[in-house]
Protein backbone atom coordinates (compact mmCIF):
# COMPACT_ATOMS: atom_id res chain seq x y z
CA UNK A 1 0.00 0.00 0.00
CA UNK A 2 1.35 3.64 -1.18
CA UNK A 3 1.79 6.48 1.55
CA UNK A 4 -1.50 8.17 0.40
CA UNK A 5 -3.80 5.06 0.62
CA UNK A 6 -2.08 4.39 4.36
CA UNK A 7 -3.01 8.29 5.03
CA UNK A 8 -6.74 7.60 3.71
CA UNK A 9 -6.64 4.06 5.59
CA UNK A 10 -5.83 5.88 8.76
CA UNK A 11 -7.78 9.39 7.82
CA UNK A 12 -11.21 6.49 7.90
CA UNK A 13 -9.91 4.08 10.87
CA UNK A 14 -9.68 7.59 12.88
CA UNK A 15 -13.02 8.61 11.57
CA UNK A 16 -15.05 5.31 12.99
CA UNK A 17 -13.21 5.04 16.53
CA UNK A 18 -14.49 8.84 16.86
CA UNK A 19 -17.55 7.97 15.64
CA UNK A 20 -19.33 7.00 18.68
CA UNK A 21 -18.28 10.08 20.40
CA UNK A 22 -19.31 12.49 17.54
CA UNK A 23 -22.47 11.15 17.43
CA UNK A 24 -23.51 11.09 21.26
CA UNK A 25 -25.83 13.74 22.10
CA UNK A 26 -24.20 16.56 24.08
CA UNK A 27 -25.80 18.67 26.77
CA UNK A 28 -27.88 21.44 25.31
CA UNK A 29 -27.11 25.85 26.42
CA UNK A 30 -28.12 27.82 23.68
CA UNK A 31 -26.55 30.54 26.10
CA UNK A 32 -22.89 32.03 26.90
CA UNK A 33 -20.91 29.86 29.25
CA UNK A 34 -18.02 30.26 30.89
CA UNK A 35 -15.41 27.41 30.38
CA UNK A 36 -15.51 26.03 33.57
CA UNK A 37 -19.48 26.20 33.93
CA UNK A 38 -19.57 24.39 30.30
CA UNK A 39 -17.62 21.77 31.67
CA UNK A 40 -19.77 21.14 34.54
CA UNK A 41 -22.48 20.57 32.69
CA UNK A 42 -21.07 18.51 30.14
CA UNK A 43 -19.75 16.40 33.70
CA UNK A 44 -23.11 16.37 35.39
CA UNK A 45 -24.83 15.37 31.25
CA UNK A 46 -21.70 12.16 31.42
CA UNK A 47 -22.45 11.16 34.95
CA UNK A 48 -26.55 10.78 34.32
CA UNK A 49 -25.23 8.70 30.71
CA UNK A 50 -22.78 6.64 33.30
CA UNK A 51 -26.18 5.86 35.33
CA UNK A 52 -23.71 7.39 38.51
CA UNK A 53 -24.90 10.83 39.67
CA UNK A 54 -23.27 13.38 41.64
CA UNK A 55 -24.83 13.06 44.94
CA UNK A 56 -24.97 16.63 46.38
CA UNK A 57 -26.80 17.84 49.86
CA UNK A 58 -28.71 20.32 51.21
CA UNK A 59 -27.82 22.30 53.98
CA UNK A 60 -24.13 20.27 53.98
CA UNK A 61 -22.66 23.88 54.64
CA UNK A 62 -25.11 25.63 56.75
CA UNK A 63 -24.96 29.32 55.78
CA UNK A 64 -27.33 30.85 58.22
CA UNK A 65 -24.82 30.25 60.83
CA UNK A 66 -21.73 29.77 59.61
CA UNK A 67 -19.53 30.74 56.57
CA UNK A 68 -16.89 27.90 56.62
CA UNK A 69 -16.82 23.90 55.03
CA UNK A 70 -17.28 22.68 58.39
CA UNK A 71 -19.95 19.84 58.02
CA UNK A 72 -21.95 17.67 60.37
CA UNK A 73 -22.31 15.59 57.09
CA UNK A 74 -19.10 15.23 56.74
CA UNK A 75 -17.74 14.28 59.80
CA UNK A 76 -20.30 11.47 60.53
CA UNK A 77 -19.83 9.87 56.88
CA UNK A 78 -16.20 11.00 55.92
CA UNK A 79 -17.47 12.25 52.37
CA UNK A 80 -16.98 15.42 51.08
CA UNK A 81 -19.21 16.32 47.94
CA UNK A 82 -18.60 18.03 44.76
CA UNK A 83 -21.97 19.57 44.84
CA UNK A 84 -23.66 20.94 47.93
CA UNK A 85 -26.98 22.92 47.95
CA UNK A 86 -27.53 26.80 49.25
CA UNK A 87 -30.70 29.02 49.14
CA UNK A 88 -30.50 32.67 48.47
CA UNK A 89 -33.85 33.05 50.00
CA UNK A 90 -32.05 34.15 53.74
CA UNK A 91 -29.62 36.46 52.06
CA UNK A 92 -32.21 38.97 49.72
CA UNK A 93 -35.64 39.74 49.96
CA UNK A 94 -37.52 42.44 52.56
CA UNK A 95 -38.78 39.73 55.04
CA UNK A 96 -35.09 39.82 56.69
CA UNK A 97 -33.72 42.68 58.49
CA UNK A 98 -30.73 44.21 56.38
CA UNK A 99 -27.89 42.69 58.83
CA UNK A 100 -29.34 39.33 58.67
CA UNK A 101 -29.43 39.43 54.89
CA UNK A 102 -25.52 40.70 54.99
CA UNK A 103 -24.60 38.28 57.04
CA UNK A 104 -26.26 35.27 55.18
CA UNK A 105 -24.90 36.91 51.85
CA UNK A 106 -20.83 36.78 53.48
CA UNK A 107 -21.58 33.47 54.77
CA UNK A 108 -23.02 32.46 50.81
CA UNK A 109 -20.03 33.99 49.40
CA UNK A 110 -17.68 32.75 52.07
CA UNK A 111 -18.66 29.23 51.78
CA UNK A 112 -18.63 29.32 47.70
CA UNK A 113 -15.37 30.25 46.90
CA UNK A 114 -13.61 27.61 50.10
CA UNK A 115 -15.69 25.21 48.06
CA UNK A 116 -14.46 25.99 44.52
CA UNK A 117 -10.76 26.77 46.03
CA UNK A 118 -10.76 23.56 47.59
CA UNK A 119 -12.75 20.84 45.87
CA UNK A 120 -13.59 22.97 42.73
CA UNK A 121 -17.19 22.08 43.80
CA UNK A 122 -20.26 23.95 43.43
CA UNK A 123 -23.40 25.06 44.81
CA UNK A 124 -27.11 24.51 43.87
CA UNK A 125 -29.55 26.51 44.56
CA UNK A 126 -32.75 27.26 45.30
CA UNK A 127 -34.83 30.28 46.12
CA UNK A 128 -37.53 30.57 48.81
CA UNK A 129 -38.38 33.80 47.58
CA UNK A 130 -41.50 35.46 49.73
CA UNK A 131 -44.46 37.11 48.82
CA UNK A 132 -44.08 40.53 48.22
CA UNK A 133 -47.10 41.16 50.31
CA UNK A 134 -46.57 39.30 53.46
CA UNK A 135 -47.78 40.87 56.18
CA UNK A 136 -45.25 41.93 59.28
CA UNK A 137 -46.96 39.07 61.95
CA UNK A 138 -47.00 36.33 59.62
CA UNK A 139 -45.27 33.27 61.64
CA UNK A 140 -43.61 31.18 59.56
CA UNK A 141 -39.79 32.23 58.74
CA UNK A 142 -40.58 31.02 54.90
CA UNK A 143 -42.80 33.83 53.53
CA UNK A 144 -42.91 32.27 50.05
CA UNK A 145 -45.12 30.03 52.10
CA UNK A 146 -47.52 33.33 52.77
CA UNK A 147 -50.65 33.03 49.45
CA UNK A 148 -54.14 33.36 49.04
CA UNK A 149 -56.44 31.41 51.72
CA UNK A 150 -53.88 32.39 54.52
CA UNK A 151 -55.65 34.55 57.67
CA UNK A 152 -55.41 38.54 56.53
CA UNK A 153 -54.05 37.40 53.12
CA UNK A 154 -55.15 40.76 50.69
CA UNK A 155 -57.53 38.72 48.41
CA UNK A 156 -57.08 41.17 45.54
CA UNK A 157 -53.67 40.09 45.06
CA UNK A 158 -53.74 36.51 45.00
CA UNK A 159 -52.38 36.52 41.63
CA UNK A 160 -48.98 38.26 42.09
CA UNK A 161 -46.85 36.37 39.41
CA UNK A 162 -49.16 37.87 36.97
CA UNK A 163 -49.12 41.82 38.86
CA UNK A 164 -45.37 41.20 38.23
CA UNK A 165 -45.73 40.19 34.67
CA UNK A 166 -48.18 43.27 34.01
CA UNK A 167 -46.62 45.62 36.48
CA UNK A 168 -49.76 45.98 38.18
CA UNK A 169 -50.80 45.75 41.76
CA UNK A 170 -49.99 47.95 44.97
CA UNK A 171 -47.51 48.97 47.34
CA UNK A 172 -45.35 46.17 49.00
CA UNK A 173 -42.05 45.15 50.56
CA UNK A 174 -43.52 46.47 53.94
CA UNK A 175 -43.78 43.18 55.85
CA UNK A 176 -41.19 41.75 58.44
CA UNK A 177 -40.43 39.01 60.05
CA UNK A 178 -39.29 41.14 63.06
CA UNK A 179 -41.86 43.03 65.28
CA UNK A 180 -42.18 46.52 62.53
CA UNK A 181 -42.73 47.01 58.98
CA UNK A 182 -40.30 47.95 57.30
CA UNK A 183 -39.86 51.77 56.45
CA UNK A 184 -40.06 51.93 52.96
CA UNK A 185 -41.42 49.83 50.39
CA UNK A 186 -42.04 49.55 46.49
CA UNK A 187 -44.79 50.84 43.89
CA UNK A 188 -45.56 47.22 43.19
CA UNK A 189 -44.94 43.75 43.13
CA UNK A 190 -43.17 44.06 39.59
CA UNK A 191 -40.28 46.85 40.94
CA UNK A 192 -39.81 44.69 43.96
CA UNK A 193 -39.40 41.69 42.22
CA UNK A 194 -36.84 43.83 39.97
CA UNK A 195 -34.72 45.07 42.85
CA UNK A 196 -35.26 41.02 44.47
CA UNK A 197 -33.07 39.72 41.06
CA UNK A 198 -30.69 42.79 41.44
CA UNK A 199 -29.94 41.64 44.70
CA UNK A 200 -29.53 37.89 44.09
CA UNK A 201 -27.41 38.97 40.52
CA UNK A 202 -24.89 40.62 42.51
CA UNK A 203 -24.81 37.87 45.41
CA UNK A 204 -23.59 36.18 41.89
CA UNK A 205 -21.21 38.39 40.68
CA UNK A 206 -19.45 38.17 43.90
CA UNK A 207 -18.64 34.23 43.48
CA UNK A 208 -15.26 34.16 41.86
CA UNK A 209 -12.48 31.86 41.84
CA UNK A 210 -8.82 33.71 43.20
CA UNK A 211 -8.49 35.08 39.55
CA UNK A 212 -11.72 36.99 38.80
CA UNK A 213 -12.79 33.89 37.07
CA UNK A 214 -16.88 33.04 37.46
CA UNK A 215 -17.64 29.73 39.77
CA UNK A 216 -19.67 27.86 38.23
CA UNK A 217 -23.61 27.11 39.82
CA UNK A 218 -26.96 25.55 39.83
CA UNK A 219 -29.63 27.72 40.02
CA UNK A 220 -33.23 26.16 40.40
CA UNK A 221 -35.75 28.12 40.16
CA UNK A 222 -39.49 28.07 41.37
CA UNK A 223 -39.66 24.72 41.82
CA UNK A 224 -42.89 22.23 42.81
CA UNK A 225 -44.53 24.32 40.49
CA UNK A 226 -47.19 22.26 40.38
CA UNK A 227 -48.10 22.10 44.15
CA UNK A 228 -50.00 25.09 45.98
CA UNK A 229 -47.76 25.65 49.12
CA UNK A 230 -46.42 28.69 47.79
CA UNK A 231 -47.31 31.75 46.34
CA UNK A 232 -46.00 30.33 42.62
CA UNK A 233 -47.84 27.26 43.09
CA UNK A 234 -50.48 25.93 40.16
CA UNK A 235 -53.99 28.29 42.45
CA UNK A 236 -52.23 31.07 42.02
CA UNK A 237 -50.64 30.86 38.41
CA UNK A 238 -51.45 29.42 35.68
CA UNK A 239 -49.07 27.42 33.16
CA UNK A 240 -48.69 30.38 30.82
CA UNK A 241 -47.69 32.45 33.52
CA UNK A 242 -45.70 30.17 34.87
CA UNK A 243 -43.62 29.65 32.21
CA UNK A 244 -43.24 33.99 31.87
CA UNK A 245 -42.36 34.45 35.04
CA UNK A 246 -39.65 31.42 34.45
CA UNK A 247 -38.22 32.98 31.31
CA UNK A 248 -38.11 36.53 33.12
CA UNK A 249 -36.38 35.56 35.83
CA UNK A 250 -33.80 34.24 33.94
CA UNK A 251 -33.23 37.19 31.70
CA UNK A 252 -32.98 39.65 34.57
CA UNK A 253 -30.44 37.21 36.67
CA UNK A 254 -28.55 37.03 33.12
CA UNK A 255 -29.11 40.74 32.47
CA UNK A 256 -27.83 41.89 36.00
CA UNK A 257 -25.19 39.20 35.85
CA UNK A 258 -23.21 38.79 32.37
CA UNK A 259 -20.45 36.44 34.20
CA UNK A 260 -22.24 32.96 32.32
CA UNK A 261 -21.94 31.06 34.97
CA UNK A 262 -25.24 29.84 35.95
CA UNK A 263 -27.22 26.84 34.77
CA UNK A 264 -30.68 26.42 35.43
CA UNK A 265 -33.22 24.15 36.81
CA UNK A 266 -36.51 23.14 36.45
CA UNK A 267 -37.88 20.99 39.23
CA UNK A 268 -41.70 20.21 40.03
CA UNK A 269 -42.83 18.21 42.76
CA UNK A 270 -44.20 14.66 42.27
CA UNK A 271 -47.90 15.48 41.68
CA UNK A 272 -47.79 15.09 37.89
CA UNK A 273 -49.03 11.87 35.93
CA UNK A 274 -47.28 11.78 32.90
CA UNK A 275 -45.01 13.32 30.04
CA UNK A 276 -47.37 16.52 28.78
CA UNK A 277 -48.56 17.04 32.67
CA UNK A 278 -44.69 17.64 33.64
CA UNK A 279 -44.06 19.33 30.86
CA UNK A 280 -47.17 21.78 31.36
CA UNK A 281 -44.90 24.59 33.00
CA UNK A 282 -41.74 23.76 31.11
CA UNK A 283 -40.02 27.31 30.25
CA UNK A 284 -38.09 25.96 27.03
CA UNK A 285 -35.00 24.68 26.16
CA UNK A 286 -33.12 28.08 26.42
CA UNK A 287 -33.86 28.66 29.36
CA UNK A 288 -32.76 25.53 30.83
CA UNK A 289 -29.86 22.71 31.54
CA UNK A 290 -31.23 20.27 34.02
CA UNK A 291 -34.69 19.23 34.57
CA UNK A 292 -35.71 16.72 37.55
CA UNK A 293 -38.33 16.83 40.61
CA UNK A 294 -38.92 16.31 44.23
CA UNK A 295 -40.33 13.89 45.36
CA UNK A 296 -40.49 12.58 49.92
CA UNK A 297 -42.73 9.74 49.23
CA UNK A 298 -39.34 7.96 48.55
CA UNK A 299 -38.98 5.41 51.82
CA UNK A 300 -43.07 5.31 52.26
CA UNK A 301 -43.74 1.78 50.65
CA UNK A 302 -42.81 -0.74 47.58
CA UNK A 303 -45.66 0.97 45.74
CA UNK A 304 -44.78 4.47 46.08
CA UNK A 305 -41.17 3.44 45.06
CA UNK A 306 -42.60 1.78 41.88
CA UNK A 307 -44.24 4.82 41.15
CA UNK A 308 -41.09 7.11 41.78
CA UNK A 309 -39.20 5.11 39.47
CA UNK A 310 -41.63 5.31 36.72
CA UNK A 311 -41.35 9.45 37.23
CA UNK A 312 -37.46 8.75 37.42
CA UNK A 313 -38.08 6.78 33.29
CA UNK A 314 -40.04 9.45 32.79
CA UNK A 315 -38.12 12.46 33.52
CA UNK A 316 -34.77 10.50 32.20
CA UNK A 317 -36.62 9.92 28.96
CA UNK A 318 -37.40 13.70 28.76
CA UNK A 319 -34.05 14.84 29.35
CA UNK A 320 -32.43 12.98 26.48
CA UNK A 321 -35.09 14.10 23.93
CA UNK A 322 -34.39 17.97 25.08
CA UNK A 323 -30.48 17.02 25.80
CA UNK A 324 -30.69 17.89 29.13
CA UNK A 325 -29.78 16.51 32.36
CA UNK A 326 -32.02 15.01 34.89
CA UNK A 327 -31.92 15.06 38.68
CA UNK A 328 -33.86 14.17 41.46
CA UNK A 329 -33.16 17.66 43.75
CA UNK A 330 -35.15 17.01 46.75
CA UNK A 331 -35.49 13.77 48.88
CA UNK A 332 -34.91 12.57 52.47
CA UNK A 333 -34.95 9.75 54.60
CA UNK A 334 -37.80 11.25 56.70
CA UNK A 335 -39.88 8.25 57.25
CA UNK A 336 -39.02 6.93 60.56
CA UNK A 337 -39.47 3.39 59.75
CA UNK A 338 -37.71 3.21 56.85
CA UNK A 339 -35.06 5.85 57.55
CA UNK A 340 -32.60 3.20 58.77
CA UNK A 341 -32.59 2.08 55.26
CA UNK A 342 -33.95 4.58 52.78
CA UNK A 343 -30.57 4.42 51.13
CA UNK A 344 -29.93 0.93 50.44
CA UNK A 345 -33.81 -0.13 50.28
CA UNK A 346 -35.06 2.94 48.10
CA UNK A 347 -33.00 5.52 46.67
CA UNK A 348 -30.32 2.77 45.77
CA UNK A 349 -33.18 0.87 43.46
CA UNK A 350 -34.22 4.45 41.81
CA UNK A 351 -30.90 5.01 40.45
CA UNK A 352 -29.85 1.50 39.67
CA UNK A 353 -33.09 1.12 37.99
CA UNK A 354 -32.81 0.59 33.45
CA UNK A 355 -34.15 3.56 32.01
CA UNK A 356 -33.27 6.53 34.82
CA UNK A 357 -30.07 8.40 34.02
CA UNK A 358 -29.85 10.68 36.94
CA UNK A 359 -26.80 13.36 37.16
CA UNK A 360 -27.78 14.74 40.13
CA UNK A 361 -29.40 13.51 43.04
CA UNK A 362 -29.95 15.85 46.15
CA UNK A 363 -30.98 14.91 49.64
CA UNK A 364 -32.79 18.03 52.08
CA UNK A 365 -31.98 18.74 55.27
CA UNK A 366 -35.35 17.19 56.58
CA UNK A 367 -33.56 13.58 56.17
CA UNK A 368 -32.11 11.63 59.50
CA UNK A 369 -28.46 10.95 60.44
CA UNK A 370 -28.65 10.53 64.48
CA UNK A 371 -28.60 6.75 64.96
CA UNK A 372 -26.09 4.58 63.91
CA UNK A 373 -28.07 2.87 61.51
CA UNK A 374 -29.03 5.81 60.27
CA UNK A 375 -25.30 6.76 59.33
CA UNK A 376 -24.13 3.27 58.40
CA UNK A 377 -26.70 3.34 55.96
CA UNK A 378 -26.22 6.22 54.54
CA UNK A 379 -22.62 6.27 54.21
CA UNK A 380 -22.44 2.75 52.92
CA UNK A 381 -24.35 4.55 49.87
CA UNK A 382 -22.06 6.94 49.38
CA UNK A 383 -18.96 4.94 49.48
CA UNK A 384 -20.14 1.97 47.38
CA UNK A 385 -19.74 3.70 44.05
CA UNK A 386 -23.36 4.23 43.19
CA UNK A 387 -23.00 8.11 43.62
CA UNK A 388 -20.27 10.33 43.11
CA UNK A 389 -18.41 12.02 45.90
CA UNK A 390 -15.04 13.41 47.70
CA UNK A 391 -14.25 10.15 49.76
CA UNK A 392 -12.12 11.77 52.20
Amino acid sequence: MNKIGIRIGTVILTFLLSYPLMSMAQPHCVRKLTKETQSWLQRLYQAAKEHKPYYSQFDQYPARNQRTLQSTYARKTGVDLFIYGLDFYYASGTWFTSSYKEKCRNNLVAIVKEAWHKHKAIPCFSWHLENPYVQTGFNNYMGCRYRYGQDGYPEPHRYVVKEILEEKGDSCGFGSYGKQNNPKGYKNPAEWFDARCREVAGIIRELKDEDGRPIPIIFRLWHECEDSWQWWGKSYVSPEDYIRFFQLTVDKIEKYTRTHNVLYAYSPDRHWKDEQNFMLRYPGDEYVELIGFDDYSIGSDSVALQATIIRAKTVSKLAEQHQKVAALFETANSKKATSDRFFRDFLQPIIEAVGVEFGLVQLWSTGKLNTPEEITDRTRFLKSGIVKIIDK
